[in-house]
């Protein structure tokens, strides 16, 4: 519960911004220690031409990756950085315009940085990004988790990004700083999902029946000491265990006593199982 509200917290005080800098420097649009934006098609870019303002404006990037851009018909800016598409530009302006071109370029619209977020975070959607941010940046950008998120992120990258695979990333690791996925970026056409909690139930003879969340470790016994142990009439030899098995459903007849005297091996509960303690028969 720490965690979750430590991850509420930060998901307030992480903010993602461009840049400052006068247009006058041509700085590329830095997004972060060491990463510079690429652009991509549908972004929306604005070139300031020096002493030429008829030159200047906003621009969009096409799906063919070129802009559109007077005098020169168009040019590919897909794949580079801001700087090195004003300096492709410059060069291509002074090749039969102009002696000494001075422009900048900056990014207006991140559109072309677009990832899946999916499951248990309170924004969840198509997320355009400026640039490639950690899993906790992307977490934050879609509003933080809800209190239904479980425990497990999967990161699905697709086969076009060259490294196509499956990632798995435990939450309260990534929080805690100790996961070893920390600085690992989200890219282009990736899918985040966040898994939401599992749950197992039990009713019956015990003190507090009910929903308790599953943890990869809940095993009966400890599902028992969850709810408060048994009732002064539970059959502690007689416990069903419900248990989903494709469309099938199972059950299984338990001895909690053969289990407490080690005459039995514990059972380890699976999300939805559903334990019935049932009473006595006097």
């Amino acid at each position: 519960m720490l965690l979750r509200l430590l991850l509420g917290l930060l998901s307030l005080a992480i903010t993602t911004a461009l840049p400052a800098g006068s247009p006058g420097e041509g700085e590329a649009v830095s997004i972060g220690p060491g990463d510079g934006y690429v652009l991509g098609p549908r972004d929306i870019v604005t070139i300031t031409v020096y002493g030429e303002p008829q030159l200047s404006g906003d621009y969009e990037i096409g799906d063919t990756g070129s802009i559109r851009f007077p005098l020169i018909n168009s040019f590919a800016a897909a794949g580079l950085s801001p700087q090195a598409a004003a300096e492709k530009l410059e060069r291509l302006l002074e090749k039969d315009y102009f002696v000494d071109a001075q422009l900048t370029l900056t990014v207006k619209e991140f559109r072309s940085y677009a990832v899946n977020v999916i499951g248990e975070v309170k924004q969840p959607g198509r997320k355009f990004l400026n640039g490639p941010l950690t899993i906790l940046e992307v977490i934050t950008e879609a509003g933080g988790l809800t209190p239904e998120a479980g425990d497990i992120i999967t990161l699905q990258r697709p086969e076009s990004m060259g490294k196509t695979g499956v990632y798995t990333i435990k939450v309260d690791d990534l929080i805690a700083g100790t996961s070893t996925r920390m600085q690992m970026r989200v890219l282009p056409g990736d899918t985040l999902t966040i898994t939401p909690k599992s749950y197992f139930y039990i009713q019956g003879e015990v003190a507090k029946p009910g929903k308790y969340e599953i943890a990869p470790d809940t095993t009966l016994l400890k599902a028992i000491a969850l709810a408060g142990g048994f009732g002064k009439f539970a059959n502690e030899k007689n416990i069903e265990l419900h248990r989903e098995a494709g469309r099938e459903k199972e059950i299984l007849k338990i001895n909690y006593q053969a289990i407490k005297s080690q005459k039995a091996e514990d059972i380890l509960l699976l999300p939805s199982d559903t334990l019935i303690i049932n009473k006595r028969i006097f």
